[in-house]
């Protein structure tokens, strides 16, 4: 099972850091067949990351995002566990290698509208604050498009302030939602019974804020 995340930011860092022991053993791995982890990030570590949450230490400054996560948890890689560190952006349908799931973690429109064309399940995470949104390929188009005309630009996951050190932890539950969504993804997939977590608008403070509406066929 070939499994892309893309971006491996606050959310990303954290969602593979959390994922790879689960998806390196067991029995459900092996019932796959093993499982290719593809990681897709440009970007180079900074000391400003090591602040923002993100799975790195000051060993990685300097390297490239997707190489220091690839180290970080090279120990599981193995029989049913192969990573890939890919070190460019996602622009065009061309620069993902065929992939059985999709996570976009990065905070790039581009990025995101080519994984909601891809036709495979896919999941996009996004977070401000302490709240973030998980959008996958059960939400009608038509939320889809209204959540993904913005302008393109990049933002950061945190609010204004985070310098004086008032840094949340929307990142973190934007990947532990990842992590039980790419879990229950695999499950089914393999034949298995699992509920995929609902496409939602989350607030750590204020608890679920609305659920994205899904087709009618799933």
């Amino acid at each position: 099972m070939n499994i892309s995340i893309i971006g491996t930011g606050g959310i990303g860092s954290n969602l593979v850091r959390s994922i790879a022991p689960a998806i390196s053993t067991g029995s459900l791995v092996e019932s796959i067949g093993g499982v290719k982890l593809m990681l897709f990030d440009s970007d180079m570590v900074e000391e400003k990351n090591l602040r923002l949450g993100q799975r790195f230490d000051h060993g990685d400054l300097g390297l490239s995002k997707v190489e220091a996560i690839k180290r970080s948890i090279l120990g599981f890689q193995g029989e049913n566990l192969d990573i890939e560190a890919h070190e460019h952006d996602i622009r065009a349908r061309s620069d993902i290698p065929d992939s059985d799931i999709v996570i976009v973690c990065v905070d790039n429109m581009a990025a995101r509208n080519v994984v909601h064309s891809m036709a495979v399940p896919w999941l996009d995470l996004r977070c401000s604050g302490d709240g973030y949104i998980a959008i996958d390929h059960r939400v009608d188009g038509s939320v889809i498009s209204s959540l993904s005309n913005d302008s393109g630009n990049s933002h950061s996951c945190q609010l204004e302030g985070w310098e004086s050190g008032f840094i949340q932890a929307g990142f973190l539950a934007a990947a532990a939602h990842g992590y039980q969504w790419l879990i229950s993804m695999m499950r089914k997939q393999s034949g298995h019974k699992a509920v995929l977590p609902e496409p939602r608008s989350t607030s750590v403070t204020f608890g679920t804020l609305g659920r994205l509406p899904v087709k009618e066929v799933v």
